[in-house]
């Protein structure tokens, strides 16, 4: 008698973790959003941008944990237009994961803002730090849910004419952190083409590569005459190129642009590289006429 009550009370808390909603929580680390802005030219050809936002690192702000985003490099159609997007610094978030909201601090700011009410309900206005700046506001049109990695997510449609989508652990697909355009006609189109965390391309499927955008001038990796080695690295690497490169200065920076090792090249050839410290860096190699290529290097120490 008494396992047949434990079998039941096993099939009763079964069901109700079924029936009941699974919230999967925004990443607080190890976490790339890659996204896609055109702009139609006036006239002329639309303009491009390519970009990454990541989760790089802690800060404390009125005595409360936020996680620091950050946009590495600008990947632009135009070689001399400015970019829409700025890279470096975006702000910083953190959760309240009991309420299903996430907090928002931009740069410069010391007070946060709401970035995302996970608890809307259809007809609720959105409101908050991406809310549109003109009227109507943005309202949620529908809910239902969308496959992330390996499991379906609740997702909320807030602007029909841009195809934003508010998606639970994941974020604004408009720009992760970038106002709404509203009804604006020909306001910057902006998606996100997939999401990962910690390695694992979870969005829009598993399937979908989703390098770190770190390149603004793209290259033939198999016939461009440099070896970064090891890469990944343990601490330590070597960078080797060849003198028809007329390389002037190499410079490595971390993933919020500050610069940690900047070398003018001279008649050397070959580099190396100690003390690495954070996960990822971006090697910027300069040659004479100031054209900039960039190499990502993984470091797994």
């Amino acid at each position: 008698m008494r396992k047949l009550i434990l079998f039941f009370a096993a099939i009763v808390t079964l069901s109700s973790m079924a029936q009941g909603p699974v919230y999967y929580p925004f990443p607080d680390r190890n976490a790339q959003w890659n996204m896609h802005l055109s702009l139609m030219g006036y006239p002329g050809p639309a303009h491009e941008e390519f970009y990454s936002i990541i989760l790089s690192g802690d800060t404390i702000i009125n005595g409360l944990t936020y996680h620091k985003l950050s946009i590495p490099f600008i990947q632009s159609s135009g070689k001399s237009a400015a970019t829409v997007i700025s890279p470096g610094y975006k702000g910083a978030i953190r959760q309240d994961t009991i309420n299903r909201k996430v907090f928002f601090i931009p740069p410069a700011f010391i007070t946060e803002l709401l970035l995302y009410d996970f608890n809307m309900h259809v007809g609720d206005t959105v409101g908050g730090y991406i809310e549109s700046n003109l009227d109507p506001k943005d309202i949620v049109e529908s809910i239902d849910s969308v496959f992330v990695g390996s499991d379906y997510r609740k997702r909320w449609k807030i602007n029909s004419g841009y195809d934003i989508y508010f998606i639970e652990g994941l974020g604004s697909t408009y720009g992760l952190i970038e106002y709404s355009p509203g009804t604006v006609v020909d306001w910057a189109g902006i998606s996100i083409t997939c999401f990962r965390q910690n390695d694992v391309t979870l969005y829009p499927d598993t399937a979908t590569s989703c390098e770190l955008i770190t390149s603004i001038n793209p290259f033939d990796k198999e016939n461009y005459p440099l070896r970064i080695y090891p890469n990944p690295s343990h601490g330590s690497c070597t960078v080797e190129f060849d003198k028809s490169l007329n390389v002037r200065e190499i410079q490595l920076t971390n993933l919020l642009g500050e610069i940690v090792l900047r070398r003018q090249t001279g008649t050397l050839t070959k580099f190396k590289i100690d003390n690495l410290q954070d996960k990822t860096y971006i090697l910027a190699i300069i040659d004479k006429d100031n054209n900039t290529t960039y190499r990502k290097i993984i470091n797994c120490q």
